[in-house]
């Protein structure tokens, strides 16, 4: 009766209203990498490139095809805004930029992981299919094919897991009792909100915005959940979407997670909202009267197998981190797909030696690359073992040994090393066990 249930048909309107948005943030992004020239910083100027554990098969693509591939990028995400050849659109874009976001590890971001996802998760869906280019949402005549709630359910299961992962991790004393790392972000951001200065520097101001921010993470997704709060939850969440935008930089996060909140109303409520703004009442009559129009029932597929399984990775792979020992923000083990959204300010240095000889990294990595690598264990150990291997050609040796001076401070606390400086780094493993040799 429950998997029935999921497959009783409701309006798409909503989820098509969601691939515009998903569509309207992405070329934004796109845009971003050619206008400050991102592209040519992390993709054209490093020498090096970290690798995903997993993912190493993943690499960045020569000068003219990187710009191409972000042409490609930029004019897929335009097709999805726009609402044409969804499939192929859906399935280019996701795949390249999955493909370039994984080029380098020292770029991963949480919500750029994210926007793969969702591009996978539309690509899957019925509205890939369809035949609904954007600008139909004003053509009052137009209809679209029912989905069903197994689809919405996904979307909304997806973006609750976002903000209720991230409310988790808040939950370390850090956080709650030191008000950290917020108390050093709102120290930083001075200036970007004048007339707030006075207030976002007194000390009570960070401990209300860390308690805050896990109240609003833990609590919004239940929130949006009820249709008697869901209104006002939503006016929450692009309320603090913008204000932390202002505060800090975080990029297209805030654009879409408060679009992608949406998905949270009624299906059919982007249909019901424009007709009640520009058309008759009888016309708002007949709308809501064909909002829930009941017809067959889809077979429960090999797509709704495949959606669910997904779900079910989704809610188990951000606790992965549990059974490494240590700090998950210290150690970074199983910390990537777990959505720890700025939950820590780490900072780090590191020095390498080879054969007695000292190594800049600073001098092979770019700026960007090298404050990564200092706080990221497993960075260190790629770096390390790229340096064995030039040493080994250089010199003819079949062994060498790496060690490692590194210090990081979390929260602005006094630094410790990650790994201790007789530690030969070169025999140190990354797999799915815990890291030997790493301190905890």
């Amino acid at each position: 009766m429950a998997i029935k249930n999921l497959l009783l048909p409701v309006s798409s309107l909503s989820l098509h209203f969601f691939r515009i948005g998903y569509g309207f943030a992405t070329t934004i992004l796109i845009f971003r990498y050619f206008y400050y020239g991102w592209i040519d910083t992390y993709f054209i100027k490093p020498t090096f490139f970290f690798k995903h554990y997993g993912w190493e098969w993943i690499h960045p693509l020569p000068p003219v095809f990187t710009y191409l591939l972000f042409g490609i990028l930029f004019l897929t995400a335009l097709g999805i805004f726009l609402g044409y050849y969804l499939r192929i659109n859906l399935f280019v874009f996701t795949i390249g930029f999955t493909w370039f976001h994984f080029s380098d590890a020292t770029i991963y971001l949480n919500h750029y992981y994210l926007v793969s996802l969702l591009g996978f998760l539309l690509w899957l869906s019925p509205v890939s299919k369809s035949n609904f280019p954007s600008f139909h949402f004003f053509d009052w005549k137009e209809t679209t094919e029912p989905i069903s709630k197994l689809w919405l359910y996904a979307f909304r299961i997806q973006i609750g897991l976002v903000y209720f992962f991230g409310g988790i991790a808040k939950l370390q004393p850090d956080w709650l009792f030191e008000a950290l790392p917020l108390k050093l972000w709102l120290y930083q951001s001075e200036g970007k909100i004048p007339f707030l200065d006075p207030i976002l520097g007194l000390p009570i101001t960070a401990f209300v915005f860390s308690w805050i921010g896990v109240i609003f993470d833990l609590s919004i997704p239940f929130l949006l959940c009820l249709k008697r709060f869901r209104f006002f939850a939503w006016l929450v969440v692009l309320f603090f979407h913008t204000f932390t935008s202002f505060l800090f930089p975080i990029g297209i996060f805030p654009i879409v997670m408060s679009l992608s909140s949406l998905i949270f109303f009624e299906p059919n409520w982007p249909k019901t909202i424009l007709t009640k703004l520009i058309k008759t009442k009888q016309q708002v009559i007949d709308s809501n009267n064909n909002k829930h129009i009941i017809q067959s029932v889809p077979k429960f597929g090999f797509k709704e197998k495949l959606l669910l399984t997904y779900l079910l990775l989704q809610v188990s792979i951000p606790l992965r981190h549990i059974f490494y020992p240590g700090q998950v923000i210290w150690t970074e083990e199983g910390i990537k797909y777990s959505w720890q959204v700025m939950v820590a300010d780490k900072v780090g240095s590191a020095t390498f030696w080879i054969q007695n000889k000292q190594v800049d990294p600073k001098e092979i990595l770019t700026d960007y690359q090298y404050r990564m690598m200092t706080i990221q264990p497993e960075h260190i150990l790629q770096f390390a073992k790229y340096l064995q291997k030039k040493e080994m050609e250089v010199s003819g040796l079949k062994d060498v040994s790496v060690f490692v001076q590194s210090n990081v401070s979390i929260n602005g606390k006094p630094t410790r090393p990650l790994f201790s400086p007789d530690e030969d780094l070169t025999k140190i493993y990354i797999n799915f066990s815990p890291l030997k040799g790493l301190i905890r």
